[in-house]
Parts: structure tokens; C-alpha cells; sequence
């Protein structure tokens, strides 16, 4: 029997972006998650780049769709996080991540 959450994670996609730095550093500052560590740990964020000459680590910082000044009061997010398994947002994070980061890529290249 496989366990239903409160929200699918269609609910991550339409109110997540991941955003690529192009470098490892990342852009915690800018992430809205910077202030919120039991979720950001919960995120995929890093990933190989290897369309350039070499292969390089960076990274993606995640922005909400509609402006949210502190994502504690974020009740949907807020019950999103604490109702879905962990592996299960890094799953979903990943793959939003690797389609943010084909698009930034197929973006380049024209």
C-alpha cells in the first residue's frame, strides 16, 4: 500500500524554482530557505556540471514563485515539509533542479 501525502508534489513544482549559480558557492542569501535549516538540509541544491571543458560542482538556490517574506508563515510549505519524507523532497527537489539546470544549459547553447 503506498502512503498518500497532504500535498503531491505538483504543489512543490508550481511553487518552487531552483535558480543555477553557474559556481559550488551557492547563493544561500538569496535562498528561501537560508533561515529554515530543517528544510534546507531536506534539499537537493548541488550538482556535476560537466557541459563545460571540465567537470565542475554548483549549485541551485530555491526562490518561491509568489514573494513570501518569512516561509514559517508559509502554512502550505510549512505542512508540505513537515508531512513528506525526507527522501521523498530530495527526490522531487532533484528533479526540478536538473530541469532548471537542462534549461539554463539548452539556454547557452542557443
Amino acid at each position: 500500500m503506498s502512503k498518500q501525502y497532504k500535498y503531491p508534489k505538483n504543489w512543490f513544482k508550481h511553487n518552487l524554482i531552483a535558480v543555477p549559480t553557474g559556481f559550488a558557492g551557492g547563493n544561500c542569501s538569496a535562498c528561501i530557505f537560508r533561515n529554515a535549516q530543517k528544510y534546507c538540509e531536506k534539499m537537493s541544491c548541488t550538482y556535476v556540471d560537466s557541459a563545460a571543458d571540465s567537470v565542475d560542482v554548483a549549485s541551485v538556490y530555491w526562490v518561491g514563485r509568489e514573494t513570501h517574506a518569512n516561509i514559517g508563515t508559509w502554512t502550505e510549505l510549512v505542512d508540505f515539509f513537515n508531512t513528506v519524507p525526507k527522501q521523498k523532497i530530495r527526490e522531487i527537489s532533484n528533479d526540478i533542479k536538473n530541469r532548471a539546470i537542462l534549461s539554463r544549459h539548452t539556454q547557452k547553447q542557443k
